[in-house]
């Protein structure tokens, strides 16, 4: 035993006079040092995103090439907020909860920065609830999967995405006999292929397009066509803040081509570092037929408030 511990000890102590002190400088014959570790935060981060200088793609970039609108009610978002309905008999008030994120798989880079194709799968529960009602009943939830496939090259960008959303009545709202609105329950589900197109300019954006439904278990209008102008702010004082607005306009034939109009403002705080992280704080306004699912022969107009969550 004392011969193996003392052949124990002879090795840790060669091992240890071959080390060099930890950031000093190696003498002849000595390894290099331990490199100092890094001072940046997000570091390794960065670098496992960015692409080797013999790889041509990202795998799971960060974000999108193609900016959602700000002010479409059907885009995937995390958001929470209130709403205020008026309908041609009723006001009430409204819970509007939205769980969705676009999220990225591979992208190329273009020759400039910035520049590119990126191909994605996104998924998205939009969920509405009767504030007014005893127990907050569940009136609609719309269930949206999809594959967008975005282009970018200088201020334009485009995106493609082809989706599938079905849509569900809240089981109280079912069994109540007097539940409002009154609605008669489809079986609405349906496949889409959705075109955007959009042009920036020092701030602004202006973006158009349309969609066509491909396949639907009820019959419905076909085409939808899509046009509006987002407003993104220089940072204020605190640097990470921003105004941000959006206008949308949107009209199917299903509801004779009447107008739908969305429109939200309010205050961005994005992270300082170099992630996707947000909050918004909205202010929206909405006048056309109701955007959720079951109830889109409804004509509703509203105001809300709301907070909304980038990731």
């Amino acid at each position: 035993m004392k011969v193996l511990l003392r052949l124990i000890l002879a090795v840790a102590w060669s091992a240890a006079a071959t080390l060099p002190s930890l950031g000093g400088t190696a003498s002849a014959g000595e390894p290099p040092p331990f490199p100092a570790p890094s001072t940046e935060r997000w570091a390794t981060w960065y670098q496992w995103r960015q692409p080797r200088e013999d790889r041509s793609v990202i795998w799971f970039p960060q974000g999108d090439l193609f900016t959602p609108p700000q002010a479409d009610q059907k885009q995937p978002r995390f958001h929470t907020t209130w709403q205020r309905y008026h309908t041609d008999s009723r006001v009430f008030d409204v819970a509007s909860v939205g769980f969705g994120e676009n999220f990225g798989i591979v992208r190329r880079p273009g020759s400039a920065e910035g520049n590119g194709w990126q191909l994605g799968v996104s998924g998205a529960v939009f969920a509405i609830f009767n504030l007014d009602s005893a127990s907050f009943d569940l009136l609609n939830a719309d269930y949206v999967v999809g594959f967008p496939f975005s282009v970018r090259r200088g201020d334009f960008s485009a995106r493609a995405r082809l989706f599938h959303q079905s849509s569900h009545l809240g089981d109280e709202f079912l069994l109540n006999p007097n539940s409002y609105p009154p609605v008669e329950r489809i079986n609405l589900s349906f496949e889409t292929l959705e075109l955007l197109a959009s042009w920036e300019h020092r701030g602004f954006r202006a973006y158009g397009g349309g969609s066509r439904i491909l396949h639907s278990e009820t019959p419905l209008g076909r085409d939808r066509l899509q046009g509006g102008m987002d407003f993104r702010g220089a940072p204020l004082s605190w640097k990470t803040a921003r105004l941000v607005a959006g206008l949308d306009i949107e009209a199917w034939d299903e509801t004779d081509w009447n107008a739908d109009v969305s429109f939200k403002t309010g205050l961005m705080l994005r992270s300082p570092y170099g992630d996707a992280r947000s909050i918004q704080f909205l202010l929206e306004y909405y006048s056309g037929r109701a955007p959720h699912g079951q109830f889109y022969t409804l004509d509703v107009h509203y105001f809300g408030a709301g907070i909304a969550y980038g990731f």
